[in-house]
């Protein structure tokens, strides 16, 4: 069973938050890593909160805009005054809009965001997404959304939870920390170019990386008119990095119309405005004392999915 370790944030020496850093990752088997590929990116209803011992739900740790950030590091064996280690450095950020979300979707997406602000990673730690932000049910806050199943849109409990997670890739991106585990949509995205992305459905996909740096990192996140903004705060600086794309091969989708009766003669309605697929290479430039060091993040393929439409009955002139 994960035993957490709990930390105490203080920010500028004022209110103390509780905060979780999870050490240990979670496993995945084979068998699941086919069925994540076969789920196409459904979110898939887990088990609640109730008796488990690898969550906890405490008081929402406010962005940190303003360095210096002060983390107390209690380790096992200290008091709780522990160990205070500054974490005033931005390692990387990115910000997306979800004007595309409905009502439901919108309140997921600023949901994820207030479990993983304030998270803090130890170092040689994993983080895992799921352990932080999940079970993505209804049992655990989560309304309904969107998510992708084969080459369609389609309703999902938790819908929404992935632009949390693929925000989150796309700052890490830009810290060349290392990624663990993640995997693409099976459709391109709206507020990420292709490449950029991180899927996750119940605990069987999901996302995580790795703190390979020497103290601990400081993940912030915030949900606000819209947008969402992950930040990656380090005790010191981090390497220029660049991110990259290369587009290899485009596909374009298909239209599918439909009768539909309900329709007024002539009158259209478009149910999906369709989209391409596309093959993408990403690599990140990390540049470094002896040199600028190239790493490759792999060729992400994205399938089209189809323009529907459905037209009202075709009018009879009459003589």
């Amino acid at each position: 069973m994960r035993s957490p370790l709990r930390w105490w944030c203080v920010s500028c020496l004022v209110q103390l938050s509780r905060i979780v850093i999870f050490a240990e990752r979670t496993e995945v088997t084979v068998i699941r890593q086919w069925l994540m590929i076969a789920s196409l990116g459904l979110l898939s209803p887990m088990l609640s909160l109730k008796g488990r011992t690898d969550v906890r739900l405490g008081p929402q740790v406010q962005s940190h805009n303003t360095a210096p950030i002060i983390v107390g590091v209690l380790k096992p064996g200290q008091d709780r005054q522990g160990q205070e280690v500054k974490l005033p450095y931005v390692l990387g950020q990115q910000t997306t809009n979800y004007f595309h979300a409905s009502q439901t979707q919108g309140k997921n997406i600023a949901l994820a965001a207030h479990r993983l602000n304030g998270t803090v990673v130890e170092p040689g730690k994993t983080f895992s997404y799921y352990t932080v932000v999940g079970p993505y049910t209804a049992e655990n806050g989560f309304g309904w959304g969107r998510a992708f199943v084969g080459d369609r849109i389609v309703p999902s409990v938790g819908g929404g939870v992935c632009q949390g997670s693929s925000t989150l890739y796309a700052a890490l991106l830009r810290t060349g920390l290392p990624i663990v585990e993640r995997h693409q949509h099976g459709l391109t995205v709206p507020y990420l170019p292709p490449g950029e992305d991180a899927t996750v459905a119940g605990d069987y996909l999901n996302f995580q990386f790795r703190n390979n740096r020497t103290t601990p990192i400081l993940i912030t996140a915030q949900a606000q008119n819209r947008h969402m903004t992950v930040k990656i705060w380090g005790a010191t600086p981090g390497p220029d990095v660049t991110v990259h794309h290369k587009t290899l091969q485009t596909f374009p989708f298909k239209t599918i119309v439909r009768d539909n009766k309900s329709l007024k003669p002539g009158e259209e309605k478009v149910l999906a405005p369709g989209q391409q697929g596309v093959v993408v290479k990403t690599w990140i430039a990390i540049k470094e004392p002896q040199g600028t060091v190239i790493k490759q993040m792999g060729i992400d393929r994205y399938r089209p999915s189809p323009r529907i439409i459905e037209k009202g009955p075709v009018s009879h002139a009459t003589s």
